[in-house]
This record gives C-alpha cells, sequence and structure tokens, in this order.
C-alpha cells in the first residue's frame, strides 16, 4: 500500500489565522465588555437602507459571533483535510501542489469570513449603543466580490496546477 505524506500547511495561514483569531476575540471580548450598557432590545435585522428592520433581546448580539465561529471551525476542519491525499475511483491522488492549493484557498476564504463576521459584530455593536453604522451596503458587495475572487483563483490556480502534472 502506497502512502503519501501530509502536505504541509504554509507558514503564512498559520500567521494569518493567529491574528485574525485575536481580532475576532478582541471583537468579542470588547462586546462581552459593552454587554450591560447594551439596551434591553437591539437592531438584529437591517435593511441595506439603513433602517432598522426587527428588533430583538441583547441577547441576540451574540448570535454572529457563534455563527462566525462554527463556519469558521467548518473550514478549518476542511483545510486540514485537504492536506491528507484521498485516493479517487479512476484518477491519481492529489499532487502536493494542488493540495497545498485547496489549503491555502480555504485558509484564505475563513479568514475572510471571520474578518467580516467580527467587522459586522463590530458594527452591530456600535449601532446597539446608539452609534452611527459603520458597515455600509457597499462593503457588502465588496466582501462577496472578494470571496468569489479567492474561490476563483483557488479553481483558476488548481486547473493550471492539473495541467502542468
Amino acid at each position: 500500500m502506497q502512502t503519501q505524506q501530509k502536505t504541509p500547511t504554509p507558514r503564512f495561514c498559520h500567521q494569518l489565522t493567529v491574528i485574525v483569531a485575536t481580532i475576532f476575540l478582541a471583537g468579542f471580548t470588547a462586546t462581552l465588555i459593552q454587554y450591560r450598557k447594551l439596551p434591553a432590545t437591539i437592531p438584529v435585522l437591517q435593511s441595506f437602507t439603513s433602517d432598522h428592520a426587527q428588533f430583538g433581546p441583547k441577547i441576540a448580539i451574540f448570535y454572529l459571533p457563534f455563527i462566525a465561529l462554527m463556519l469558521f471551525l467548518l473550514l478549518h476542519y476542511l483545510e486540514m483535510k485537504a492536506a491528507y491525499p484521498v485516493m479517487r475511483r479512476n484518477k491519481p491522488p492529489l499532487s502536493h501542489s494542488q493540495r497545498q492549493n485547496g489549503i491555502m484557498t480555504f485558509c484564505l476564504i475563513k479568514n475572510s469570513i471571520l474578518l467580516y463576521f467580527t467587522y459586522s459584530l463590530f458594527n452591530d455593536l456600535s449601532i446597539a449603543l446608539g452609534r452611527d453604522r459603520i458597515l455600509q451596503q457597499w462593503h457588502a458587495y465588496l466582501f462577496l466580490f472578494l470571496l468569489c475572487g479567492i474561490f476563483s483563483m483557488g479553481i483558476v490556480r488548481g486547473i493550471l496546477l492539473n495541467k502542468k502534472r
């Protein structure tokens, strides 16, 4: 039985993950510190026109970080899973460079998502405390464009690596 070695995660991914996780923890800590100052009901759903569409209990401010953490952990698991060779039917296993491309793509996507959710958390916290909105409509579109760009670059790079092989 022929076994291949696990592909190491690039050091850049570890450093980026530590930086983004630190920013997320800072945002979560700031939310915990400010929790007592929040009103009983806070805006939990906003339209793109900056109107508050729905209000909810102040515990709802923790829904977004919880979803962000679950997405981050799922994508981190998939990033680790991409490091191991998988036997595929009628196809050879992915090469080291193809697996490293998958690792980099998952790393960039998971950290981008966590960073955007942290930014959204700061926005929700500032609105709940009566300050101006920092997250504008075009930020969401920019984030989606960034995610599509990362995903597309990962696919194109994977195709180019497959042709090179």
